[in-house]
């Protein structure tokens, strides 16, 4: 299978600058560190697209889960679009 593109939505985007302005907090460093792990996690989606497991709240999505973030995407004619992650904990209907 050839590889497809990884495209993240905006929202998904922001969702990664919040978590790493959470960690900043207490250390800017690791905030840097982490959403740059957080958005290369998603580079096996290129080989391996249906790697994720099925959403609980949408089946026409799929999750992987990066350091206990729930990292949510669905295969698109352009390829793998990330939409959002959700953190540990959040309700991900709020």
């Amino acid at each position: 299978m050839a590889k497809v593109k990884v495209y993240w939505t905006k929202t998904a985007l922001k969702a990664v600058e919040a978590i790493g302005d959470y960690i900043a907090k207490d250390a800017s460093d690791k905030a840097i560190e982490f959403t740059e792990h957080l958005l290369e996690s998603t580079s096996l989606l290129e080989d391996f697209p249906m790697s994720g497991s099925t959403c609980t709240e949408d089946a026409s999505c799929r999750q992987i889960v990066v350091a206990g973030y729930r990292v949510i995407y669905e295969l698109t004619e352009r390829g793998v679009e990330v939409l959002t992650m959700i953190a540990p904990g959040q309700n991900p209907t709020q």
